[in-house]
């Protein structure tokens, strides 16, 4: 073979490579354009509406003690986490030396009017006699009865002043009306549970000077919080575009982040009539029983809650990502002899997951699942 033959026979392999290396991929690409769509069947089911939304574990309800006396704190006889009963001593608060003061110049004056009483009584028995046998005029004996009934009144004031000094407590009151109490020294209140509970927190030290829940305006200091744990509840505010669709008795689904794989059940107990507006969003308080009664639910764990708002039985479900918009109308690519067509459909319903189609749609046709690979670009 000549120079000039081997030369031509070169020059056609090299073409030719160069041919099969610019052809395979842009075959092999055509290939994978040919595989079929991913597709779903359109089928009927049952399909539940919900709220999602995340809030807090708190007790269904909180106490604050508080002490009926101004003085300062004696002694404390319970911590944080403690398990109290009711009636239970929590704290001892001693008398102020201001109001034992005033309760002394009370009890002082409750006496004087008690010999007022006494005298004003005596006064008019012998009216009574004085005017029988006819030694005095009717009006002199009227008036002596007068001066009886205005000491008794005199009387009933200074000691309802007392029991106003005292916040109110009948037992103290009783003591101090029948000289049982000391004169001498301040007298220390016992600060008892009104219900069983855990303390939750304790917000005085002993020695602190306190005011009582009755002498002040903003209602004294607060000693204690005491709550029943074994009745929770989860707060949650739900924002407004929601709200309607949440009523009061609705199953509500609970999962905790500190207890994960744990499923607890509720039911929407309350809503606020009154949303308020925090950063131009508008949310509404809702309260969430929880039916369960478990020592592993705490005050302010994080709570995500499912409202079961509603349920759908025996309608057409397709997946959300299987839709488009297109000038308006929804649309999917219905599977037909296998290529995917274009169908106009209407949704009534969507979910964070599914939608419900009322039209365009058949029972066990198959819908595309768009994909998700990009295209090569070209160069």
């Amino acid at each position: 073979m000549t120079r000039n033959a081997w030369l031509t026979v070169l020059v056609l392999f090299i073409a030719v490579g160069i041919g099969l290396y610019l052809y395979l991929p842009a075959g092999q690409s055509d290939s994978a354009e040919t595989q079929p769509p991913t597709t779903i069947e359109v089928v009927r089911s049952s399909l539940q509406t919900r709220v999602s939304e995340t809030g807090m574990i708190q007790p269904a309800q909180t106490i604050e003690i508080k002490s009926q006396f101004s003085g300062e704190v004696a002694d404390l006889k319970i911590s944080t986490g403690d398990v109290v009963e009711k009636d239970q001593i929590l704290a001892i608060i001693r008398q102020e030396p201001s109001q034992a003061r005033q309760v002394a110049q009370l009890r002082a004056a409750i006496q004087e009017e008690r010999l007022n009483v006494e005298m004003a009584q005596r006064n008019w028995v012998r009216s009574q006699s004085l005017f029988e046998k006819g030694y005095i005029p009717q009006k002199e004996m009227e008036t002596s009865q007068q001066d009886y009934q205005r000491a008794l009144v005199r009387l009933d004031l200074a000691e309802r002043q007392l029991l106003l000094a005292l916040g109110g407590n009948q037992e103290l009151f009783g003591r101090y009306r029948d000289k049982q109490a000391s004169d001498t020294r301040p007298e220390e209140f016992l600060v008892r549970s009104p219900s069983r509970g855990t303390v939750l927190e304790v917000l005085v030290h002993t020695g602190e000077i306190i005011t009582s829940g009755t002498a002040t305006f903003g209602g004294g200091t607060v000693l204690m919080r005491i709550a029943d744990l074994s009745h929770m509840r989860v707060k949650a505010k739900i924002n407004e575009v929601n709200i309607p669709r949440v009523a009061e008795g609705q199953a509500v689904e609970i999962r905790l982040d500190a207890l994960p794989g744990q499923l607890f059940r509720g039911y929407v107990s309350s809503i606020a009539a009154q949303g308020v507006k925090e950063e131009n969003i508008v949310t509404y308080e809702v309260a969430i029983h929880i039916q369960e009664a478990n020592s592993a639910l705490k005050p302010m764990l994080t709570a995500n809650i499912d409202i079961v708002t509603g349920k759908l039985d025996d309608v057409l479900t397709i997946p959300l990502e299987t839709l488009r918009v297109e000038h308006g109308d929804d649309m999917v690519d219905v599977l037909i002899d296998g290529r995917p067509h274009p169908r106009k459909v209407r949704v009534a319903f969507r979910t964070d997951t599914q939608a419900v189609v009322t039209k365009g749609l058949e029972e066990h046709d198959r819908v595309v699942v768009p994909s998700l690979k990009k295209s090569s670009p070209h160069t």
